[in-house]
């Protein structure tokens, strides 16, 4: 079974895996691993395999909880961290029921309405936060300097998360800064074959940083890894520097926005070592590889020059 990957439109997807009934491929182009073509074509008209309703959310809101209280809480940190512009309003983009914006008000309370979550689908119980919006990116009448979207794109098919980049780029200043929380293909096939989830949580796209880049630049965005998360990239419009070097974002961020941080504490610390423990895990698994090939190379080199021995011994007879 083979298809046109409807990620980069240039590779060709083969058949990966079963999931509750649902084919998932991935590209050998691209790497992407996503649902059958024809079910993206049925979610882009409107038929979904998982319906965004009052007993989604029942199952999503301690899940989205625990991560406003966590793991988003330090990702909307790095994006402050990495961002090569002061930022003076941040978005939260598919904020469910708000906890993250309401989280970030907390730890930031003199700067509370510099913060903005918006939902398309908003759960019944949510944020009262003023900044909550509802309805689409498109609709906001605002330029942004940085933000997050967690755990959102793996829902959307290329299509849709194409629509998301126009709107993004509608509403982004130069150097703008947008990281996205999303388990990428290396993530689910080392760390997490579960997480591609079509009937519970309505994961159809696990997307690669090479899918993503085709989708993204055409809207003027340049993207980024982040090194040490599989499950994380960034992506800034039209960037005002280029700073393709993680350790300069972590080290020498700009001041306004370690000040931005450091005005809780507790935020800057866990933003700051989040970034450079994911650096220097990557730092250390790359001179690891280094050295396993380095050996093994050592090892091939040593079994010939031994076998020559043994045949020049052989040849002295």
């Amino acid at each position: 079974m083979k298809t046109d990957c409807p990620v980069c439109d240039s590779g060709t997807s083969s058949f990966y895996e079963t999931i509750d009934g649902y084919d998932y491929m991935q590209c050998g182009a691209c790497g992407a691993l996503h649902i059958a073509s024809d079910v993206i074509n049925d979610i882009d008209a409107g038929k979904s395999t998982r319906i965004y309703d009052a007993a989604y959310w029942q199952e999503e809101l301690r899940a989205a909880r625990e991560r406003a209280n966590g793991a988003a809480l330090v990702r909307a940190g790095e994006a402050i961290l990495y961002a090569r512009r002061p930022v003076k309003l941040f978005l939260d983009v598919g904020t469910g029921p708000g906890y993250l914006l309401d989280r970030l008000s907390e730890q930031f309370p003199g700067r509370s309405g510099s913060f903005y979550g918006i939902e398309l689908f908003p759960p019944q119980e949510h944020s009262t936060h003023p900044n909550y919006r509802v309805g689409e990116v498109a609709e906001l009448d605002m330029t942004f300097d940085a933000g997050v979207c967690i755990e959102v794109i793996e829902h959307l098919t290329p299509k849709m998360l194409s629509s998301l980049a126009k709107s993004l780029a509608g509403v982004s200043a130069a150097g703008s800064l947008w990281l996205f929380n999303t388990g990428m293909p290396d993530y689910v096939l080392k760390e997490d074959r579960g997480y591609l989830d079509p009937l519970h949580r309505g994961h159809i796209v696990s997307y690669s940083l090479p899918g993503i880049a085709k989708i993204f630049e055409p809207h003027g965005f340049v993207v980024n890894a982040i090194p040490g998360k599989s499950y994380a990239f960034i992506a800034e419009f039209k960037p005002v520097a280029d700073v393709s070097d993680f350790a300069h974002r972590i080290y020498q961020p700009l001041g306004e926005n370690k000040a931005f941080l450091e005005e809780s504490g507790l935020m800057f610390q866990a933003a700051f070592e989040a970034a450079r423990s994911s650096y220097y895990q990557e730092e250390y698994l790359a001179r690891t590889h280094w050295a396993l090939g380095l050996d093994r190379e050592l090892k091939r080199m040593f079994a010939l020059s031994t076998a020559e021995r043994k045949l020049l011994k052989f040849l002295r007879r």
